[in-house]
């Protein structure tokens, strides 16, 4: 009977201690080393007036941080629900860097794809293709000759403008054609050329169809402004030189290739205003005196003339305006079928990536205990955002000096979204501040803290 007496007292003595102490506990992962999880432990024992706080590696016995303080030597409790990393509360200023290092080449991991994505997005064939159509236009334009402000369609067309658009031309065909392969428009082997059917060239490879052809008339849309193109460019290639043969006329004036009077020197075919025709030209060889010969000259005509004038015009600027016309067309729907395309990049490579990143969130509690004696400092722990930050608040207090904290305390709801883990200082809620003691001792430490409400 004593024996059973002497269990039940200490059950009951058991009972009673742990109705006299509260044990609060927090996992988390270590934001510095993978797989890593952190403990913190805050056991108040109201018996004895004191608390003990622990951190410490989940599985290991040795503590990280962790001491036991008098409860009545605490002059101040505060504190914050926060989303983040609880580890960065206690990292040292080499650590944070390091975490912060960490965090950036984090970001550019997840972030690659859709900086990558907007690289290629902007720098494409098909942009290259777009940039050489519009200069092709301007080339095209430049060919009729301006005086000031107007254009002056008595003279003949620039003939540098006719070469740089020929060339141009040339460039924007080839130009096309890789972009039909790319964008897998183009698949056929056509006269033994196999390229066309593979779907990688070297470093090069053909674009995904989950792009390439993400609407149903993304395709069709952009292979007939393609074709439209090349034919176009050949078009050009055939034009631009035929309107520059039939801008030129030769004019011959009737005279003889004679010595000059008093002088020995005899005539030669080719130089100066002598000439026997194409062959004795290129030989240099000495003209008959007497000789009746033509002395030509290739010259620009104008492409338009006074009437009546008896002047003849060479009629090329019909061609030619509708060759401009129609490579600023071309660009324009180029323009078109390169907005088509982007948006295809875009929502294929970052709206997609964007809307599949979730990153987990952390909700937890910032608590931060001030102490009467300077030399104490100030304690910062964790705990989860399920604890009743309230009456761990009241607990932490001296007896006599807690205020009333009645307010119920609901664990806030988890969110979900786009979330960098270490951003501090995004709240859940309001803000809480439990200060139920104001000392005018000189020494005091607990209002160096700001104050929230």
């Amino acid at each position: 009977l004593a024996r059973n007496e002497g269990s039940a007292v200490a059950a009951v003595a058991a009972m009673a201690k742990a109705a006299l102490e509260d044990l609060y506990g927090f996992v988390y992962s270590d934001g510095l080393r993978q797989g890593v999880h952190i403990t913190e432990q805050l056991r108040i024992d109201r018996l004895s007036g004191r608390f003990t706080w622990s951190r410490a590696r989940q599985n290991e016995a040795a503590k990280l941080q962790g001491s036991s303080y008098l409860i009545s030597q605490v002059s101040s409790v505060r504190f914050t629900t926060r989303l983040g990393d609880p580890n960065c509360e206690f990292l040292s200023a080499a650590q944070k860097q390091i975490h912060k290092q960490r965090q950036l080449r984090s970001w550019l991991k997840s972030h690659a794809p859709v900086i990558l994505g907007l690289i290629v997005m902007i720098f494409n064939v098909v942009t290259l293709t777009l940039i050489l159509a519009a200069c092709l236009a301007h080339a095209m334009w430049l060919v009729f000759p301006r005086a000031g402000e107007h254009f002056d369609m008595s003279q003949g067309p620039d003939t540098e403008a006719l070469g740089a658009a020929s060339t141009l031309a040339v460039l924007t065909a080839l130009c096309a054609i890789v972009t039909g392969w790319w964008l897998g428009i183009f698949r056929c082997r056509c006269c033994g050329f196999n390229a066309f059917h593979l779907d990688s060239l070297g470093v090069a490879e053909r674009l995904s169809d989950k792009i390439a052809a993400r609407c149903r008339i993304q395709r069709p849309i952009t292979g007939a402004v393609l074709v439209v193109c090349i034919i176009w460019c050949f078009f050009l290639v055939i034009l631009c030189p035929v309107a520059y043969g039939l801008s030129r006329k030769t004019l011959c004036d009737s005279g003889s290739c004679t010595a000059d009077p008093g002088s020995t020197l005899l005539p030669t075919c080719g130089v100066g205003n002598c000439s026997c025709g194409g062959l004795a030209d290129l030989a240099c060889g000495s003209a008959t005196t007497g000789q009746d010969l033509n002395i030509c000259q290739n010259v620009k005509q104008p492409m338009c003339t006074v009437e009546g004038s008896g002047q003849t015009a060479s009629g090329v600027q019909l061609p030619l305006l509708a060759a401009a016309v129609g490579s600023t067309a071309l660009a324009i729907l180029l323009g078109l079928v390169w907005l088509l395309n982007a948006w295809a990049m875009y929502a294929g490579w970052i709206r997609s990536d964007r809307d599949l990143v979730l990153v987990p969130q952390i909700m937890y509690h910032r608590f931060a205990v001030n102490f009467r004696s300077r030399n104490e400092g100030k304690l910062v722990f964790t705990l989860s955002a399920e604890d009743d930050p309230l009456a761990i608040a009241a607990a932490l207090m001296p007896r006599g000096q807690r205020t009333s904290l009645a307010v119920m305390y609901q664990a806030p709801e988890t969110m979900i979204g786009t979330y960098m883990p270490g951003a501090q200082g995004a709240m859940t809620g309001s803000e809480w501040a439990a200060t139920g003691y104001s000392p005018s001792a000189a020494g005091d430490t607990g209002y160096t803290e700001p104050r929230w409400c």
